[in-house]
Order: C-alpha cells, then sequence, then structure tokens
C-alpha cells in the first residue's frame, strides 16, 4: 500500500457539529481547542461549513472560523471542510481563504464538497442540479486564481475584464482536499484532480476504504501527477485512561449527537433531497421508532471500531489498522461531547495516542 505505512500517521482536531445552542461557548471550545492543538503538535485544526439546522449551525462560514484560528495559533495548518463551493461565487473562496493564509504565514487549506442537502441550496439554487460538475469547475478556477492572483470575468455591463486578486497569499498553491463518501468513482476523480482526499467510515468499513485508496492513488498515477497524496480519514474521538471510562463518558453524547444528525437528514429527505452520500432514505426515516433504531446501529457500529472511543492503546491499534489500509491522517471530531473541560481532556489523551503511533512506527 503506498503512501502511508513507511510514515507515521498524523492526527487532527475536527469540528463537525457542536451539539449545543450556545454558539460563543462552542467558539470559546474551537480557540481553546485549537490552542492546546497547537501545543501538543498536532498537525491540524478543521471546521466545518453548515446550514439552517441545530447540527453544525455554529459554523456556517469557515473563513470566518478559520481567521479565528489564526488568531490563536502558530503552527497547526488550519483547514476548512467541507466549503461547497456550489454555493459561493469561486473568487470569494479564494479572497477569504488568501486572507486567512496572510493571516497565519502561509497555513490555511481547504476540502471542498459539491454538498448533499438541497435546503441548503436555498443559498444558491440554481446551481442544485449541477452542484457535482460545478464543483469540479469551481476547483479549477480556484486554483488557477490563487496562483495567478487573476480573475477573469464578464461585468454587468458585458465587457470582459481581467482583475487582481486580493490579498495575495502567502502560499504558492493551496492545499486542497476532496471530500469523499461511499462513492469509488469520487475516490478516482481526486486522483484524477490531484488533490488530497478526506473521507470518513460512515458508509464503508476498513477493507472497502482501503480499495477505494487504492484506487485514488492509481488514478493520481495515471493522471501524471507526482507523489502519492494524502489520504485524512474522519473519525469520532474521545479517549480516556481505559475504555470502559471512554464509553461511559461518549455513548450517551454519541447518541444524542447521532440522532441529530439523523433529524437533518430526514429534514432534508422531506424536503424532496436524499440523505448524505446520495443514498435513499428508503423506510429508515419514516417513523421516530425507525430513527431511533438507526441512531442505536450508528452508536454501536462506531464504538465497534469505526471510532477512536476507548483507551490510548485500544485507539492506537485502531489508528493502526486504518494507517495500514492506506491513511496519512485521522481528523480527530471531539465536539460530538458537549462538555469543553471533557474534550480537552480528551485532547490530552489523544496527544497519547499520537506518541504511542509514533513509537510504534520507529519500532
Amino acid at each position: 500500500m503506498p503512501g502511508a505505512q513507511d510514515t507515521v500517521v498524523e492526527f487532527g482536531i475536527f469540528f463537525f457539529a457542536a451539539v449545543g445552542d450556545d454558539a460563543a461557548r462552542t467558539y470559546r471550545l474551537v480557540l481553546d481547542a485549537a490552542r492546546k492543538a497547537d501545543d501538543l503538535g498536532f498537525a491540524f485544526v478543521s471546521t466545518p461549513e453548515r446550514h439552517f439546522h441545530r447540527f453544525g449551525g455554529a459554523f456556517p462560514n469557515p473563513a470566518v472560523t478559520s481567521a479565528m484560528i489564526a488568531a490563536v495559533t502558530e503552527k497547526v495548518q488550519i483547514r476548512a471542510g467541507s466549503v461547497v463551493t456550489p454555493l459561493h461565487p469561486a473568487v470569494r473562496i479564494v479572497e477569504d481563504f488568501a486572507m486567512v493564509d496572510s493571516l497565519s504565514g502561509g497555513r490555511a487549506a481547504i476540502s471542498v464538497g459539491s454538498g448533499w442537502n438541497v435546503n441548503d441550496f436555498v443559498i444558491a439554487s440554481d446551481a442544485y442540479q449541477t452542484r457535482r460538475e460545478r464543483m469540479t469547475a469551481d476547483l479549477d478556477l480556484i486554483r488557477r486564481a490563487w496562483r495567478d492572483g487573476k480573475w477573469t470575468a464578464r461585468n454587468p455591463l458585458g465587457h470582459e475584464v481581467e482583475l487582481d486578486v486580493f490579498p495575495r497569499p502567502v502560499s504558492a498553491e493551496l492545499p486542497v482536499w476532496i471530500t469523499a463518501s461511499r462513492s469509488a468513482e469520487t475516490f478516482q476523480a481526486a486522483g484524477r484532480l490531484g488533490t488530497n482526499l478526506l473521507t470518513h467510515l460512515e458508509n464503508q468499513d476498513i477493507s472497502e476504504l482501503a480499495d477505494k485508496i487504492d484506487g485514488y492513488r492509481e488514478a493520481r498515477r495515471e493522471a501524471g501527477w507526482t507523489g502519492d497524496g494524502r489520504v485524512t480519514l474522519m473519525m469520532h474521538t474521545f479517549v480516556a485512561p481505559t475504555t470502559e471510562q471512554a464509553r461511559a463518558v461518549a455513548r450517551p453524547w454519541l447518541t444524542s449527537y447521532v440522532r441529530r444528525a439523523i433529524d437533518l437528514e430526514a429534514m432534508a429527505v422531506n424536503s424532496g433531497g436524499k440523505m448524505s452520500g446520495g443514498r435513499d432514505a428508503g423506510t429508515a426515516m419514516a417513523t421516530e421508532e425507525a430513527r431511533s433504531r438507526l441512531a442505536e446501529f450508528g452508536v454501536n457500529r462506531y464504538l465497534d471500531g469505526a471510532s477512536l472511543i476507548g483507551s490510548v492503546a485500544e485507539c492506537a491499534a485502531i489508528a493502526g489498522k486504518v494507517h495500514a489500509a492506506g491513511v496519512d491522517e485521522i481528523a480527530c471530531l471531539v465536539d460530538f461531547v458537549d462538555d469543553p473541560e471533557v474534550v480537552l481532556a480528551g485532547i490530552e489523551e489523544l496527544a497519547k495516542v499520537r506518541a504511542e503511533c509514533a513509537r510504534q512506527t520507529v519500532g
């Protein structure tokens, strides 16, 4: 498996959807966690783009949260994931993250996605049906404008103009990931486009993931890109001195978190759309009882090896398995736990997992 095994697996902190209603409290946690991640040597801190629901509603604009993190850190890469490019003018994405790059001394990065929630597209209703094609086109525009500092477009008077884009970023190239769910084609598309890859274990097991990573890297090679790219895996994370302690703390919060995620998916389905990953709902969203069963299944699956919820030794073993499958980085989703002090203590324990993985690799 190219790309991962001969290196140390890296870890970063990933905010996805804080469950509380107090946005200011959420932002304080982001700042405190970012400072701690910076001090402990983690690779990155990432914040999402979410809209119109309590599940993640504190994060409608990752450029703003990225700028916030830039002001309190010195070393970690500052990522946004996923930026739903069809919801925004591509040139504004360049302007926003060039500003973050300048603020942070060259530490900005983004993961891009086409979006899935039909309700999000009230922001750009004409973009929903062509969102996948638009994301690919946006990616090319963003990369070129970042690199060249030029934007060519037609102004309201019908004149084609070439404009200078400011501020100019520190980094010559913007590090970009594509967010992939369960579609092998999306993995391969990321390879052909020469981006990095952000994924998760929600709709796939580690064996399936390994096959898709192989496809991603083969597509990179066939397209003529150098290097293997970076594969980043999102995993819900809470580390404690013992597995029993970790699960006792995590299970009730994880259950609440999954139920809120299901509520968001149900709202999209009831509005005529599909679930995340393009899945059809079937009967999964039909009744409250069905949604409860789905939540219980999801929680049990996370606790059965699809998360980093456990002791240092157990989490290091799971990290080793995904690393052997071709994963370069683990993006640790920490904010499903709705207690800031507990989250920060868990990050301290996570640093021990990182150290143990490094020790095993060197050994």
